[in-house]
Protein backbone atom coordinates (compact mmCIF):
# COMPACT_ATOMS: atom_id res chain seq x y z
CA UNK A 1 0.00 0.00 0.00
CA UNK A 2 1.28 3.36 -0.54
CA UNK A 3 0.26 4.49 3.05
CA UNK A 4 0.07 2.80 6.14
CA UNK A 5 -4.15 2.16 6.33
CA UNK A 6 -4.75 4.86 9.76
CA UNK A 7 -2.87 7.82 6.91
CA UNK A 8 -5.43 6.56 4.43
CA UNK A 9 -8.68 6.87 7.24
CA UNK A 10 -6.86 10.24 8.33
CA UNK A 11 -7.41 11.42 4.60
CA UNK A 12 -10.50 10.00 4.03
CA UNK A 13 -11.94 11.79 6.82
CA UNK A 14 -9.90 15.17 6.59
CA UNK A 15 -11.23 15.19 3.01
CA UNK A 16 -15.06 14.66 4.01
CA UNK A 17 -14.75 17.20 6.10
CA UNK A 18 -12.63 20.03 4.34
CA UNK A 19 -15.17 19.61 1.57
CA UNK A 20 -17.89 19.97 2.58
CA UNK A 21 -16.88 23.44 4.73
CA UNK A 22 -15.68 24.38 0.69
CA UNK A 23 -18.90 23.42 -0.26
CA UNK A 24 -20.82 25.52 2.06
CA UNK A 25 -18.43 28.51 2.35
CA UNK A 26 -16.64 28.33 -0.58
CA UNK A 27 -12.91 28.45 0.76
CA UNK A 28 -11.29 26.80 3.67
CA UNK A 29 -10.59 23.41 2.43
CA UNK A 30 -6.96 24.08 2.63
CA UNK A 31 -7.19 25.29 6.07
CA UNK A 32 -8.46 22.56 7.61
CA UNK A 33 -6.85 19.70 5.27
CA UNK A 34 -3.05 20.27 5.29
CA UNK A 35 -3.03 21.02 9.54
CA UNK A 36 -4.81 18.04 10.03
CA UNK A 37 -2.84 15.40 7.32
CA UNK A 38 0.74 17.28 8.17
CA UNK A 39 0.66 15.00 11.45
CA UNK A 40 0.79 11.80 9.05
CA UNK A 41 2.32 13.22 5.77
CA UNK A 42 5.67 16.02 4.48
CA UNK A 43 4.28 18.95 3.59
CA UNK A 44 6.03 18.82 0.29
CA UNK A 45 3.39 15.36 -0.12
CA UNK A 46 0.61 17.08 0.99
CA UNK A 47 0.92 20.11 -1.02
CA UNK A 48 1.18 18.37 -4.30
CA UNK A 49 -1.92 15.78 -3.85
CA UNK A 50 -4.36 18.71 -2.61
CA UNK A 51 -3.10 21.12 -5.31
CA UNK A 52 -4.70 18.50 -7.53
CA UNK A 53 -7.98 17.88 -5.73
CA UNK A 54 -8.64 21.36 -5.03
CA UNK A 55 -7.85 22.25 -9.04
CA UNK A 56 -10.96 19.81 -9.36
CA UNK A 57 -12.94 21.20 -6.24
CA UNK A 58 -12.26 24.86 -7.14
CA UNK A 59 -13.55 24.33 -11.06
CA UNK A 60 -16.55 22.44 -10.49
CA UNK A 61 -17.39 25.24 -7.38
CA UNK A 62 -16.46 27.98 -9.46
CA UNK A 63 -18.36 26.66 -12.88
CA UNK A 64 -21.57 26.31 -10.45
CA UNK A 65 -21.33 30.03 -9.32
CA UNK A 66 -19.76 31.75 -12.74
CA UNK A 67 -23.00 33.61 -13.24
CA UNK A 68 -21.86 35.89 -9.96
CA UNK A 69 -18.30 36.33 -10.43
CA UNK A 70 -16.63 39.80 -9.93
CA UNK A 71 -14.18 40.00 -13.16
CA UNK A 72 -12.99 43.23 -11.66
CA UNK A 73 -11.41 41.92 -8.61
CA UNK A 74 -9.91 38.73 -10.64
CA UNK A 75 -7.98 41.70 -12.77
CA UNK A 76 -6.37 42.94 -9.94
CA UNK A 77 -5.62 39.71 -7.79
CA UNK A 78 -4.09 36.94 -10.25
CA UNK A 79 -1.44 39.00 -11.65
CA UNK A 80 0.30 39.35 -8.74
CA UNK A 81 -0.97 36.15 -7.18
CA UNK A 82 1.31 34.64 -9.71
CA UNK A 83 4.31 36.01 -9.03
CA UNK A 84 3.81 35.39 -5.45
CA UNK A 85 3.12 31.16 -6.16
CA UNK A 86 6.36 31.18 -8.19
CA UNK A 87 8.20 32.83 -5.31
CA UNK A 88 6.39 30.65 -2.37
CA UNK A 89 7.11 27.20 -4.33
CA UNK A 90 10.90 28.23 -4.90
CA UNK A 91 11.13 28.48 -0.97
CA UNK A 92 9.23 25.53 -0.26
CA UNK A 93 11.60 23.55 -2.70
CA UNK A 94 14.40 24.78 -0.66
CA UNK A 95 12.86 24.45 2.91
CA UNK A 96 14.32 21.02 5.32
CA UNK A 97 12.05 18.76 6.12
CA UNK A 98 9.36 19.58 8.21
CA UNK A 99 10.58 23.42 9.42
CA UNK A 100 7.88 25.29 8.26
CA UNK A 101 5.59 23.27 10.67
CA UNK A 102 5.55 25.85 13.54
CA UNK A 103 5.20 29.09 10.95
CA UNK A 104 2.52 27.48 9.46
CA UNK A 105 0.65 26.21 12.84
CA UNK A 106 1.25 29.87 14.31
CA UNK A 107 -0.23 31.63 10.86
CA UNK A 108 -3.59 29.30 11.12
CA UNK A 109 -3.89 29.71 14.77
CA UNK A 110 -3.39 33.75 14.34
CA UNK A 111 -6.16 33.34 11.12
CA UNK A 112 -8.30 31.63 13.47
CA UNK A 113 -8.11 34.13 16.60
CA UNK A 114 -8.54 36.96 13.59
CA UNK A 115 -11.95 35.15 12.19
CA UNK A 116 -13.26 34.85 15.90
CA UNK A 117 -13.12 38.43 16.35
CA UNK A 118 -13.68 39.80 12.68
CA UNK A 119 -16.14 42.77 12.68
CA UNK A 120 -18.86 43.46 9.88
CA UNK A 121 -17.15 45.66 7.37
CA UNK A 122 -18.73 48.84 7.50
CA UNK A 123 -16.56 50.68 4.87
CA UNK A 124 -15.25 48.76 1.91
CA UNK A 125 -11.75 49.30 0.16
CA UNK A 126 -10.45 49.92 -3.35
CA UNK A 127 -9.78 47.19 -6.25
CA UNK A 128 -6.24 48.55 -5.57
CA UNK A 129 -5.60 46.36 -2.53
CA UNK A 130 -6.11 43.43 -4.66
CA UNK A 131 -2.79 43.84 -6.30
CA UNK A 132 -1.49 43.52 -2.55
CA UNK A 133 -3.69 41.12 -1.68
CA UNK A 134 -2.74 38.69 -4.97
CA UNK A 135 0.86 38.82 -4.04
CA UNK A 136 0.78 38.07 -0.28
CA UNK A 137 -2.52 35.06 -1.01
CA UNK A 138 -0.21 33.84 -4.07
CA UNK A 139 3.24 33.56 -1.75
CA UNK A 140 0.96 31.88 1.25
CA UNK A 141 -0.32 29.58 -0.81
CA UNK A 142 3.06 28.64 -3.00
CA UNK A 143 4.83 28.47 0.44
CA UNK A 144 2.13 26.60 2.92
CA UNK A 145 -0.84 25.95 0.39
CA UNK A 146 -3.29 28.68 2.68
CA UNK A 147 -3.97 31.83 0.64
CA UNK A 148 -7.28 31.44 0.78
CA UNK A 149 -7.62 33.45 3.92
CA UNK A 150 -5.64 36.13 2.51
CA UNK A 151 -8.32 36.30 -0.49
CA UNK A 152 -11.60 35.46 1.65
CA UNK A 153 -10.38 38.76 4.20
CA UNK A 154 -10.31 40.95 1.04
CA UNK A 155 -13.68 39.71 -0.93
CA UNK A 156 -15.18 40.53 2.78
CA UNK A 157 -14.18 43.91 2.69
CA UNK A 158 -14.78 44.47 -1.24
CA UNK A 159 -18.68 43.15 -1.18
CA UNK A 160 -21.41 41.74 1.27
CA UNK A 161 -22.94 39.82 -1.18
CA UNK A 162 -21.69 36.68 -0.11
CA UNK A 163 -23.19 34.65 -3.12
CA UNK A 164 -20.03 36.84 -4.95
CA UNK A 165 -17.85 36.65 -2.73
CA UNK A 166 -18.00 32.66 -2.87
CA UNK A 167 -18.71 32.65 -6.56
CA UNK A 168 -14.67 35.16 -7.06
CA UNK A 169 -12.88 33.35 -4.36
CA UNK A 170 -13.80 29.79 -6.32
CA UNK A 171 -12.44 31.62 -9.60
CA UNK A 172 -9.48 33.24 -7.60
CA UNK A 173 -8.73 29.78 -6.49
CA UNK A 174 -9.02 27.89 -10.12
CA UNK A 175 -6.69 30.12 -11.39
CA UNK A 176 -4.66 30.02 -8.02
CA UNK A 177 -4.35 25.79 -8.29
CA UNK A 178 -3.73 25.91 -12.36
CA UNK A 179 -1.02 28.14 -11.17
CA UNK A 180 0.43 26.14 -8.68
CA UNK A 181 0.16 22.80 -10.92
CA UNK A 182 2.40 24.35 -13.10
CA UNK A 183 5.03 25.32 -10.42
CA UNK A 184 4.77 22.23 -8.39
CA UNK A 185 5.48 20.30 -11.63
CA UNK A 186 8.59 22.43 -12.71
CA UNK A 187 9.90 21.74 -8.82
CA UNK A 188 9.45 18.26 -9.32
CA UNK A 189 6.88 17.57 -6.65
CA UNK A 190 4.22 16.39 -8.91
CA UNK A 191 7.02 13.54 -10.37
CA UNK A 192 6.64 11.72 -6.96
CA UNK A 193 4.38 8.53 -7.21
CA UNK A 194 2.87 8.80 -3.72
CA UNK A 195 1.03 11.93 -4.88
CA UNK A 196 -0.89 10.71 -7.51
CA UNK A 197 -1.83 7.49 -5.00
CA UNK A 198 -3.12 10.38 -2.87
CA UNK A 199 -4.81 12.22 -5.06
CA UNK A 200 -6.65 9.15 -6.10
CA UNK A 201 -7.62 8.31 -2.45
CA UNK A 202 -9.29 11.86 -1.75
CA UNK A 203 -10.72 12.65 -4.97
CA UNK A 204 -13.52 10.57 -4.36
CA UNK A 205 -14.15 12.01 -1.15
CA UNK A 206 -13.65 15.45 -2.19
CA UNK A 207 -16.89 15.04 -4.59
CA UNK A 208 -18.90 13.44 -1.65
CA UNK A 209 -17.70 16.31 0.72
CA UNK A 210 -18.60 19.10 -2.06
CA UNK A 211 -22.06 17.63 -2.66
CA UNK A 212 -22.91 17.58 1.07
CA UNK A 213 -21.88 21.21 1.47
CA UNK A 214 -23.66 22.14 -1.45
CA UNK A 215 -26.82 20.96 0.18
CA UNK A 216 -26.07 22.04 3.70
CA UNK A 217 -25.45 25.64 2.21
CA UNK A 218 -28.42 27.98 3.50
CA UNK A 219 -29.57 25.80 5.94
CA UNK A 220 -26.71 26.97 8.11
CA UNK A 221 -26.10 29.90 9.84
CA UNK A 222 -22.77 31.58 8.38
CA UNK A 223 -22.02 32.77 12.01
CA UNK A 224 -22.20 29.27 13.38
CA UNK A 225 -19.79 27.84 10.77
CA UNK A 226 -17.22 30.55 11.27
CA UNK A 227 -17.00 29.85 14.86
CA UNK A 228 -16.80 26.20 14.29
CA UNK A 229 -14.41 26.90 11.81
CA UNK A 230 -12.22 29.49 13.84
CA UNK A 231 -12.30 26.68 16.80
CA UNK A 232 -10.77 24.16 14.56
CA UNK A 233 -7.80 26.69 12.91
CA UNK A 234 -6.85 27.17 16.67
CA UNK A 235 -6.62 24.02 17.58
CA UNK A 236 -4.83 22.47 14.49
CA UNK A 237 -2.73 25.47 14.62
CA UNK A 238 -1.73 25.07 18.49
CA UNK A 239 -1.20 20.83 17.38
CA UNK A 240 0.89 21.99 15.10
CA UNK A 241 3.24 24.07 16.63
CA UNK A 242 3.16 21.55 19.70
CA UNK A 243 3.98 18.63 17.80
CA UNK A 244 7.06 20.80 16.01
CA UNK A 245 8.54 21.59 19.16
CA UNK A 246 7.78 17.78 21.07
Amino acid sequence: MPFPIETIIAMVLVALVAYTILGISGFGSALVTIPLLAHCLPLTTILPILVLVDFTATTTNGLKFRRDIDIADIKTVVPTMCIGIAIGVALLSKAPGNALLPVLGATIVLYGLYRLREPVPKTFITPGWGYITGFAGGLMGGLFGIGGPIYATYMSRRTNDYGKMRATMAAIFTVSTAFRIAAFLFAGFLLDTQVWWGFAIVLPFMFIGLNIGHRLHGKLERKHLSIFLSVLLIASGISLVARAFA
